[in-house]
């Protein structure tokens, strides 16, 4: 289709220009990363991190990559290695909310072992949901598109505040420039403009792709577009079908902060305090 060959296009040359001869890409397994990584592979040589705990849903993927053109590194993770990064984490990205700094881990390893590998720029896939409607709270006004449009273009807006600063400032924080090429400023302006319902693409006569969402008595598919982009340059089916996971449940990140904040006992002194949120109260004691 003509419009997936200009997405490639723009796409293309948005990642090109944040290449350098050598170059890492914060790699998850998930369709965001996986387009970048193999683009990025034309332009350098590519080292792509994976960050997780064993048996985690990324590193499960990530495992099945192999045969992909550019080197996988993956790093695992442990409630040991976890909890010393904690302080420097929070500290980098000043914010002690729980999903956040789970959303931070992979990145904060990641470009650790970059820097070890003496390269200087990382590349991520931030901004694919926020573009092509990946995330599951979109679907929840269907089929009101104009709404879930307006979702949208505010995550859009607010993705560099909610989110890119703080995985930069943790990749800074270990000497590591991010560059993000889904928000390049050509790229991104194109996509906008595509319409919403082309994004999260109603399923009626057929299924292209297995990762299919029920609304109602309607069927959707999720960042449609970009995983029609994903076909087109040769991304392996199990992960254009694979469906969402979160960083900090794909990683396996949230569950290791989970139990450490449990057995701290900061379940029972939330409660005290008349709280819920006891991993957050653990990780405000850390700050």
């Amino acid at each position: 289709m003509a419009y997936i060959n200009r997405l490639k296009e723009l796409l293309s040359n948005a990642v090109e220009k944040t290449c350098e001869p050598k170059v890492g890409v914060v790699f998850s397994g998930g369709i965001d990363s996986t387009i970048i990584t193999l683009l990025a592979s034309k332009f350098s040589e590519v080292t792509a991190y994976s960050c997780g705990i064993g048996g985690s849903p990324d590193l499960e993927y990530v495992d099945k990559c192999r045969d992909l053109n550019f080197d996988i590194k993956v790093i695992n993770l442990d409630p040991e290695k976890i909890e010393d990064s904690l302080s420097r984490i929070i500290q980098t990205i000043n914010d002690p909310n729980p999903v956040k700094v789970s959303v931070e881990i992979p990145f904060y390893f990641a470009s650790k072992k970059a820097k070890e590998d003496a390269l200087s720029v990382v590349l991520c896939g931030q901004g694919g949901d926020e573009l092509f409607g990946g995330y599951n709270r979109y679907l929840g006004p269907l089929p009101d598109y104009e709404r879930v449009g307006k979702m949208m273009e505010r995550d859009v807006e607010n993705i560099y505040a909610e989110q890119i600063n703080k995985d930069a400032a943790v990749c800074r924080a270990n000497g590591i420039e991010l560059r993000v090429p889904y928000m390049d400023e050509r790229f991104k302006n194109h996509v906008m403009a595509i319409p919403v319902d082309l994004k999260i693409h109603e399923v009626k006569n057929s299924n292209e792709f297995s990762c299919i969402d029920a609304v109602g008595n309607k069927k959707f598919i999720r960042k449609y577009p970009l995983r029609e982009l994903g076909r087109e340059i040769g991304v392996p089916d199990f992960i254009l079908n694979r469906s969402k996971k979160a960083a900090q449940y794909g990683s396996g990140t949230w569950k290791v902060l989970d139990r450490i904040a449990r057995q701290r006992g900061f379940k029972e002194k939330a409660r005290r305090a008349g709280r819920t949120d006891y991993v957050g109260m653990w990780l405000e004691s850390i700050r």
